[in-house]
């Protein structure tokens, strides 16, 4: 009995460890490979409770080296946005100017009443009334309302971390070349943005600390 309550506290204080070490991301919504990873270390550490004869050695390396790959993991996303759109996907837009896409939709799998209850989720009942809705990578879905006659347009994502948007910069009626000069008015390269948003009348721009020093500006 002694024993069996030992080697739970020391599971227990290797999971945390662990979970800690992985960020707090993992606190929120998961992405596949954190959901994964935590599904892993779960079922290590409950084999090793239920299994008192199991060596403990033998369940913390594993635990440790499933922290350890996700850490690995994580990091490579961070320097190599490709390989980061590889493994957690990209935002895919299914609502511009009140309209769905419905080729998006089946691309995703998800159907028109699953997003019609992810909008009234956000007490949102009319789909007209999106200027843009989009379906993250982790799954959920972010929609921007089309503002009324006294209210600025939402911000739209042009340009992040050298990952473009193309639907956006066409919704707003620009293309590359215009995000390109907009870039080369402001002495910045694709890879020394860190976010680029833009309405369609005002825009901002954040470079990553390594590059000059961009601003806001007026279009």
């Amino acid at each position: 009995m002694i024993s069996s309550v030992f080697r739970t506290i020391i599971i227990y204080v290797v999971v945390v460890f662990a979970m800690r070490l992985m960020g707090k991301r993992q606190l929120g919504e998961l992405q596949p490979s954190e959901l994964v990873t935590t599904f892993l270390i779960s079922n290590v550490a409950s084999i090793c409770i239920d299994e008192p004869d199991l060596p403990l050695l033998s369940s913390i390396v594993p635990i440790l080296l499933i922290a350890a790959l996700e850490i690995l993991n994580s990091s490579a996303a961070w320097y190599f946005p490709g390989y980061a759109s590889l493994l957690f996907g990209r935002p895919v837009t299914v609502i511009q100017q009140g309209k769905i896409d419905q080729e998006a939709l089946k691309h995703l799998r998800i159907t028109t009443a699953d997003l019609m209850e992810a909008l009234r989720g956000k007490d949102i009942y009319d789909p007209q009334q999106v200027l843009w809705g989009v379906v993250e990578p982790n799954g959920s879905i972010s929609a921007a309302q089309i503002p009324q006659k006294d209210e600025q347009p939402p911000m739209l994502p042009l340009l992040i971390d050298r990952q473009m948007y193309p639907e956006n910069l066409s919704q707003l009626g620009y293309d590359r070349a215009w995000l390109e000069q907009q870039l080369k008015e402001q002495n910045l390269a694709f890879e020394e943005v860190l976010v680029f948003l833009c309405n369609g009348q005002d825009s901002l721009v954040i470079p990553k600390r390594t590059a000059r020093s961009g601003r806001s500006s007026n279009e």
